[in-house]
């Protein structure tokens, strides 16, 4: 909670923050930039864990949160009442184990990249087509279909790059 000259008490907590759509790491620029530390989960380089949100905290002592509202891709700092909502070290500590097992176990499929779908899916066997996008271990894969191009959504173990 701010006390009357709009410091918050410096404590280990992390803030949550609301952005623009898309405009995440937009946000984490300017925040660094004003000397807050900040943390931007990532599934692969430009797919958010949490997408719309980043955790931040002042970099010093002093530092007040309020100006985080008006810096550039933020659209609100989150509260619950009147009350910042504040993340333990813990959890931060928690979700960076699981961006780093996520980052061991994600292929880097990249956008365009030629694939075929293996033998798991039975109806698609053997089709190939371009990488349209990847998030959340799925992909987004534009594919040749019965004389059109079709967006087909695919577990990423089940393609092979080509």
């Amino acid at each position: 909670m701010q006390n009357e000259t709009g410091r918050l008490p410096c404590d280990e907590s992390w803030y949550l923050a609301y952005t623009e759509a898309r405009r995440e790491l937009v946000a984490r620029d300017h925040l660094e930039r004003q000397g807050y530390a900040t943390y931007l989960p990532m599934y692969s380089e430009a797919v958010p864990m949490f997408p719309r949100y980043i955790f931040f905290r002042p970099g010093r002592l002093t530092q007040s949160i309020a100006p985080v509202r008006s810096t550039r891709g933020i659209q609100t700092v989150v509260r619950f009442g009147s009350q910042y909502a504040r993340v333990t070290p813990q959890l931060i500590s928690a979700i960076r184990t699981q961006e780093s097992q996520c980052a061991v176990r994600t292929r880097k499929l990249q956008i365009g990249q030629r694939v075929r779908v293996q033998d798991k899916v039975s109806g698609l066997a053997g089709l190939e087509g371009l990488v349209d996008s990847c998030a959340n271990r799925r992909v987004v894969v534009l594919m040749e279909i019965l004389g059109r191009q079709t967006s087909v959504r695919l577990a990423e173990d089940h393609l092979e790059a080509v």
